[in-house]
């Protein structure tokens, strides 16, 4: 339920932090320039701290034991809402690139941030374009040993709070580079912004890096087995 001076407060949070996150997604082009590797990404994640830090949002993370240092993964998160980016560089500690719905890249301002940083656009309409942009993907982290990529594999934000179903993509992509999934469960969430809706209540986002999902012994043929174990540790988690 909408509690009084919601409203107020929304409008107050986005009339100060997106014209921070803006300029923030200018910073960061402007550093690509000159910055290289852990340079460019210290600097991403600080404007997304700062960001969520403006919106009242606190990113808590568990789990970091179960994070190999110099390891690469492909990193899956649940995805909740428009936060999602920001909570995923701020709770990660590593470089991480990933997938980005193709029409984000047309956006102003943002679209260029990416597309310069090395996001994949991925389109959610159209299989073929999307396996391609996968195919890159592979080639890019095979190039890239101190990267990981990043994957929200339900490929849209729930509209229930509710864990949504598995795309393959993501799975297929692991398989490929013959990488191990690491899973990381947001928590709360749902409670600060929701799909369809603009209202931003500050809160707390807890993060759970859970163990490392071994591909090992996975192929195209049984990905299916493999989706369901990755899904069923996020539904652990969630307690759903």
């Amino acid at each position: 339920m909408r509690k009084p001076g919601d409203r107020l407060r929304s409008f107050l949070i986005w009339l100060i932090a997106l014209p921070l996150f803006l300029y923030a997604c200018v910073l960061v082009w402007l550093g690509s320039f000159v910055l290289r590797a852990r340079g460019l990404d210290n600097l991403i994640k600080a404007g997304c701290r700062t960001v969520l830090l403006v919106c009242g949002i606190r990113v808590r993370v568990r789990g970091r034991e179960n994070l190999v240092h110099g390891r690469q993964y492909v990193v899956m998160m649940n995805h909740v809402n428009f936060f999602d980016p920001l909570v995923f560089q701020s709770a990660f500690p590593g470089g991480v690139r990933g997938v980005e719905e193709e029409s984000h890249f047309r956006w102003p301002i943002y679209g260029g941030t990416i597309r310069r940083i090395g996001m994949f656009p991925i389109s959610r309409k159209n299989t073929q374009r999307a396996i391609e942009s996968l195919r890159r993907a592979a080639a890019w982290i095979r190039l890239r040993p101190d990267f990981s990529f990043s994957i929200l594999p339900e490929g849209t934000r729930t509209r229930d709070g509710n864990l949504g179903l598995f795309k393959r993509g993501g799975f297929l992509l692991a398989l490929e580079t013959g990488l191990d999934i690491l899973p990381l469960v947001q928590m709360g969430a749902y409670r600060i912004a929701r799909k369809g809706s603009l209202l931003i209540r500050p809160g707390l986002v807890d993060i759970a890096i859970e163990p490392a999902v071994s591909t090992a012994g996975y192929t195209k043929e049984n990905a299916g087995e493999l989706i369901e174990r990755v899904r069923g540790v996020f539904l652990g988690r969630l307690g759903a």
